[in-house]
């Protein structure tokens, strides 16, 4: 009888150590997890003001140590939820960043849209509308759209200007010119103009096939965080580089 109490004992003490071992080794795989996402994220962030609201470097976040984290997902872009420990406590914040360059985004709790740069800078156009354009900057220029679509991302129709407006987060990320009355407004370049045209006017680092221009031939960087999309429904303007 004895023997077997021993033996339950036992068996009872190393469940519990198991269990114990688990949850310490999930706890730190959470809190590497969160500090590898926030490595990716590392940098000043300023609000449309200017003022710096977000200083993310070294496992902290506003000087406060992240001390665990959850619903990490994605890469470039990504999203994920940090746990900061203030002096009153801790504290959860939601951070979704996407782009590069000077379209670096961090939005914050699903609605404060930060850049990593003071005052937020773009380099080509169209009709005035820019990549980290608000969705409303983008009314109060061009109207109300023609229609608008959601389908993971919102798209602002505007048949009359031959153009398409893509937008995550309300904030615009992509521009397609899809009819001849629509062109760049740093190059005048549209989707009638030449792959050479482009070419030389941005300096891609290779060149676009002609044979090949309705048919999807991958990125083309135009530098500061801006890239294009030659396709059979148009020429797109993206931050995005896939």
């Amino acid at each position: 009888m004895k023997s077997k109490l021993r033996l339950f004992v036992c068996m009872f003490l190393s469940v519990m150590f198991l269990f114990s071992a688990l949850t310490v080794e999930a706890a730190q795989t959470s809190l590497d997890t969160a500090i590898r996402f926030s490595k990716k994220i590392a940098s000043d962030w300023y609000d449309a003001s200017g003022n710096k609201v977000l200083s993310i470097s070294n496992g902290y976040i506003n000087g406060c140590q992240i001390v665990d984290g959850t619903d990490f997902a994605g890469g470039d872009p990504g999203v994920g939820v940090f746990i900061i420990q203030e002096a009153q406590g801790r504290k959860a914040i939601h951070l979704e960043w996407l782009g590069s360059g000077e379209h670096r985004t961090l939005i914050m709790n699903k609605k404060e849209q930060l850049s990593s740069s003071r005052y937020r800078e773009h380099y080509e156009s169209v009709n005035g509308v820019y990549l980290g354009m608000s969705r409303q900057q983008v009314i109060n220029l061009l109207g109300a759209p023609s229609s608008s679509e959601v389908r993971g991302r919102e798209t602002l129709n505007y048949t009359n200007l031959g153009l398409k407006i893509g937008l995550d987060r309300n904030i615009v990320t992509g521009i397609t010119l899809v009819g001849k009355g629509a062109h760049f407004d740093k190059s005048g370049l549209d989707i009638g103009s030449s792959m050479i045209d482009y070419y030389n006017f941005y300096q891609l680092n290779r060149m676009p096939s002609e044979f090949s221009k309705n048919t999807f031939q991958g990125p083309f960087s135009i530098g500061h965080g801006e890239y294009l999309f030659f396709g059979s429904k148009g020429i797109t303007l993206s931050i995005y580089n896939n």
